[in-house]
């Protein structure tokens, strides 16, 4: 499955990013840069990329005429744990890893894997000046082993964590070798030690997923929440023909499980920023670009609460969704989803035409879900929207589980959504092409 394939190079959002990249050249995508002036041509596909962790790639249309964008957003990060500046901990004849906690994970679901360490270095090259490198050991290099039973007898009966006591990960014994981590990240890179500055370093899974249930209709692997759907946009922008009038954009943010308030989130300028240097580079003054953002469109590609059976009590009783059944479209009263009967109405028509299955879901009224990224994109560029996802199960688990069927079904329904040029007249009706 090729999304296994990107997922097995994908251990942190810098690595997604990368991989992401290497998809787009392939595909004739021209690459550019945040620093340098746009000449955009009509009929050419581009992008670019924001701290190497978030990245913007479009279309351009042959016909700019009632120009619209489609947008599909979707995020690089998963929750997980990231190693401090200074992260080694002398602890009698062991070392261990001072991390802290990134996003909301599940904590004693990472307990007694092995685990990688991955991320990005910045070092100082021969002429003085900063290179970002990645770095990914793809071995077991440390543990967070759990408390035997016997010393902790309340483990089975609700057992609270403390991330910097209980979680600190096993890496060395100082016994053996005087040899640190940095040691270690200079020989597989090459490098001499002195000339890395600081780094990124996160822990993921060495298993990076598989293909099971009876009939292999579940997917089993780690940062499913959300490198699936930043896959699955990416993909379909690179299989969808361009409509005239319609500039195609996919943008994988970073930092969402933190709130998205860093400059590659969200929550910053990267979408309002590369589209208005989108329409200003094809010849669009302010109020064309403005009346471009009234036409346009954004879905918020990001995973739903699939029905867990061992919980029936947790979901509502008329909506909620499942794996294998389609694509999720989501909905909440309280706006944490941007979903309204409008942009529902289109969608739908978008997934018939595309001969996609999709479903409803909403959470019970009694247990709220959590935002997403159409909400806080809608803070800075204000367009009609919708939040979607593929239903999964065990969300913010270091290992979680969704359906293989779905997988298609979202591709579908995204390449039909690619190809649509929409009209919003004035009193909100969506007329599609």
């Amino acid at each position: 499955m090729e999304f296994l394939d990107f997922l097995e190079k994908s251990p942190t959002a810098f690595h997604a990013v990368k991989e992401a990249s290497d998809i787009l050249d392939s595909f004739g995508f021209t690459r550019i840069q945040e620093g340098e002036e746009w000449h955009l041509k009509k009929g050419e596909k581009y992008y670019f990329t924001r701290n190497n962790s978030s990245i913007v790639a479009f279309t351009i249309p042959n016909e700019i005429k009632d120009l619209s964008y489609n947008i599909v957003a979707a995020h690089t990060d998963s929750p997980c744990f990231k190693l401090k500046p200074n992260f080694t901990i002398e602890k009698d004849k062991y070392n261990l890893l001072n991390t802290e906690v990134y996003g909301g994970p599940i904590l004693n679901t990472w307990m007694d894997r092995p685990l990688n360490i991955a991320g990005r270095i910045i070092v100082r090259s021969n002429d003085h000046t900063l290179k970002t490198m990645l770095i990914s050991f793809d071995k077991p290099m440390c543990i967070i082993p759990n408390c035997s039973i016997h010393y902790n007898r309340e483990l089975n009966d609700g057992y609270k964590l403390n991330p910097q006591i209980d979680l600190l990960p096993l890496m060395s014994d100082k016994d053996i070798s005087d040899v640190d981590l940095l040691d270690l990240v200079a020989k597989k890179l090459d490098i001499k030690r002195e000339s890395i500055i600081s780094h990124d370093l996160y822990l993921s899974l060495l298993d990076r997923g598989s293909i099971g249930g009876l009939n292999n209709e579940f997917i089993f692997a780690p940062q499913i929440d959300n490198l699936l759907c930043s896959y699955i946009s990416l993909r379909a922008l690179t299989m969808a023909n361009t409509p005239n009038s319609s500039v195609n954009v996919t943008v994988l943010f970073d930092n969402e499980e933190i709130g998205s308030k860093t400059r590659q989130g969200a929550a910053s300028d990267l979408l309002s920023t590369a589209l208005k240097r989108i329409s200003y580079s094809l010849g669009l003054n302010e109020e064309k670009h403005m009346v471009a953002l009234a036409q346009s469109f954004i879905v918020s590609a990001d995973n739903a609460q699939g029905y867990h059976p061992n919980y029936p009590q947790k979901y509502d009783a008329t909506n909620k969704c499942y794996m294998n059944e389609g694509v999720v479209i989501k909905s909440a009263a309280r706006g944490s989803y941007t979903t309204d009967a409008m942009s529902l109405a289109y969608f739908t028509e978008i997934c018939k035409k595309a001969n996609a299955k999709y479903q409803i879901n909403t959470n019970r009224s009694d247990i709220p879900g959590g935002s997403t990224l159409g909400a806080i994109s809608l803070s800075n560029v204000s367009i009609p929207s919708i939040d979607i996802g593929i239903a999964q199960i065990a969300m913010h688990s270091a290992l979680e589980t969704c359906g293989v069927f779905d997988y298609d079904e979202l591709i579908k329904a995204l390449k039909k959504y690619f190809e649509t040029h929409i009209n919003i007249s004035s009193d909100g009706f969506i007329v599609y092409e």
